[in-house]
């Protein structure tokens, strides 16, 4: 999902209604001890006709850059590509040539949380990075532009890899929600072509 796929015009952002908690660690500066900081509310945009989609957390490039919290700092800002209030940019950051090295320089991460209502169906679509996403409550249909089709359950999870798909919510009744870790990956071809991020709508 990305800001292509939610229209920040169509959608608004509020705390997330339903029971998702997010803890965030650092360290004591003085005991190098792990020690958990200030987490504020996850705020989700509402997708029409799907349901809601929040972030936990980004970073603008892998390895993140965890010295003096600078990744932890981002996600904190207000007006950060990867703030916590950013909730229409789903994408991870784009990996790019460094045209000084000629080297690929991967993006970074991001980590976010589907709630979909019953019923819903959602658009075909493709973002171009590697995804773990984890059914966690409910199930869910997981459909390719193939035609085929699983159902994860809670617990079940599938490796997404540059994957032309939709969610699907299995119930008519109750809600169901999916948690997704999107990873960078270097530009590749498929068929003689670049894959890029395509939306299919209607």
């Amino acid at each position: 999902m990305s800001s292509s796929q939610v229209d920040s015009s169509q959608t608004r952002s509020v705390a997330v209604t339903s029971s998702i908690k997010r803890y965030i660690t650092s360290h004591e500066p003085t005991t190098g001890e792990s020690i958990y900081v200030d987490s504020p509310e996850l705020h989700s945009a509402t997708v029409p006709s799907f349901g809601t989609a929040s972030r936990s957390y980004a970073t603008l490039k892998l390895p993140a850059e965890l010295a003096d919290d600078q990744d932890l700092k981002a996600h904190l800002k207000q007006d950060s590509l990867t703030s916590h209030t950013r909730n229409t940019d789903f994408l991870v950051p784009p990996s790019q040539l460094n045209p000084k090295t000629g080297d690929i320089e991967l993006g970074g991460l991001n980590v976010i949380n589907l709630d979909i209502e019953p019923g819903a169906v959602g658009h075909m679509h493709r973002t171009v990075s590697l995804d773990i996403s984890t059914c966690v409550m409910g199930e869910v249909y997981h459909e390719l532009d193939s035609g085929q089709k699983v159902l994860l359950k809670a617990g079940d999870h599938i490796i997404q890899r540059a994957t032309m798909h939709r969610w699907i919510n299995a119930s008519k009744d109750h809600r169901a929600r999916v948690i997704a870790v999107l990873l960078p990956t270097t530009p590749f071809k498929v068929n003689d072509k670049y894959v890029e991020e395509e939306h299919r709508f209607g």
